[in-house]
């Protein structure tokens, strides 16, 4: 893990170079709205848009600040400065033995609020996007239950391909 701790301070960087800054409250209201008209499958089309973003952020850390890995606990540690900096959720944990990742705070469910079914989608195919690209294998990732259904926090399953 050492050599990952040296890229730490050149992603923190990254993120503030490669994010585009978007006004919170503007993509609460936005996903509001996306969110209404996931029965006409639009949900599946952000949650594509999300993965290949998280694609396209794996081949920047690659190719502009040589970050590579092949172990999913260091892609795991990366995804969580990521995530976590990007203040689109309050805090991201995951359990390798369990294949897991917890997301506490997530602005979609904020968006949302309420639901009876898992609203996290497009942040599934963020974390598939950017796990798939970084450690060159492919991964499926599914939130399975959701702080919007009530739950204290979102849960995703990490299968390998």
């Amino acid at each position: 893990m050492g050599h990952l701790k040296d890229h730490i301070k050149a992603l923190a960087e990254a993120i503030e170079r490669e994010s585009v800054l978007i006004h919170r409250d503007a993509l609460i209201d936005g996903y509001k709205d996306i969110h209404r008209l996931s029965k006409f499958g639009i949900d599946r089309i952000i949650k594509k848009a999300a993965e290949y973003g998280g694609k396209k952020g794996a081949k920047t850390l690659r190719e502009r600040y040589g970050v590579y890995t092949d172990r999913l606990d260091e892609a795991l540690e990366l995804l969580t400065i990521i995530a976590e900096s990007s203040r689109l959720i309050d805090l991201m944990e995951y359990d390798l033995d369990k294949m897991e990742i917890y997301v506490e705070g997530s602005i979609l469910v904020e968006a949302v609020g309420k639901s009876e079914k898992p609203v996290c989608k497009p942040m599934a195919g963020f974390f598939k996007g950017f796990l798939t690209d970084l450690l060159d294998k492919k991964f499926e990732i599914e939130e399975t239950s959701c702080a919007a259904q009530g739950n204290k926090r979102c849960t995703f399953k990490i299968k390998v391909k």
